[in-house]
């Protein structure tokens, strides 16, 4: 089974460089522009089938998508398991701002160095500890609700199938991390709004086989 994964087009919250997760901001100007391009790039691409996390700056992006694609008739299909990962009460916060803070214990002044050093999985281990109403989710976490994703996708479609998965920033860096071989450098694991991931999956494999693809 072929995915490609599109990560939503640019939000506000994204522009003005916030926490986002769980909470929803809209798609700006720039990101549905921007999204037009991705769909232009895959108009002639035929999919069998559409998912799209279940926030609606997902759900507005796989509706763009769809549109621009001439050669697929898709419904669109909403799963949690394809959400972004939950930053809890931190959510909102500004992004530089939080990680100097988070990172200032250890050394450092920001996620990718702090990172670089220890592990992305440590690093949102810290930040999920740092929450104090728990919500939080951490590396592991995301992870669990992402193979239950692809575990839907294995029963809901025929093994030949090309499948198009709207999603979140950090949900596609995670899988970047885990199933991109040779492994990939945090500083360049992190995809672009409307850029393309693509991955293969069988009944008991998953590898990312190209990412970041980003139409011009």
């Amino acid at each position: 089974m072929e995915i490609y994964f599109i990560r939503h087009g640019q939000t506000l919250f994204n522009l003005m460089d916030k926490m986002q997760g769980w909470s929803d901001t809209p798609l700006t100007k720039q990101g549905i522009d921007d999204l037009k391009k991705t769909g232009k790039y895959l108009e002639n691409v035929h999919f069998d089938a559409l998912y799209s996390s279940d926030l609606k700056r997902a759900i507005d992006t796989a509706n763009i998508i769809k549109k621009e694609n001439k050669v697929s008739s898709l419904d669109l299909r909403i799963s949690q398991n394809f959400r972004e990962i939950s930053f809890g009460s931190l959510e909102g916060l500004n992004s530089t701002e939080l990680w100097k803070k988070l990172a200032k214990p250890y050394g450092f002044t920001n996620q990718i160095d702090f990172a670089k050093k220890y592990s992305m999985e440590f690093t949102r281990s810290v930040m999920k500890k740092a929450d104090p109403w728990g919500y939080a989710e951490d590396y592991n976490d995301l992870l669990v609700r992402f193979n239950n994703g692809l575990n839907k996708l294995r029963k809901e479609n025929a093994n030949d199938s090309r499948i198009l998965v709207v999603t979140h920033g950090t949900l596609i860096e995670t899988i970047i991390l885990e199933y991109f071989k040779p492994k990939v450098d945090v500083t360049q694991s992190f995809p672009e709004n409307g850029s393309i991931t693509k991955a293969l999956l069988t009944n008991d494999t998953f590898k990312v086989v190209e990412y970041n693809i980003l139409p011009k």
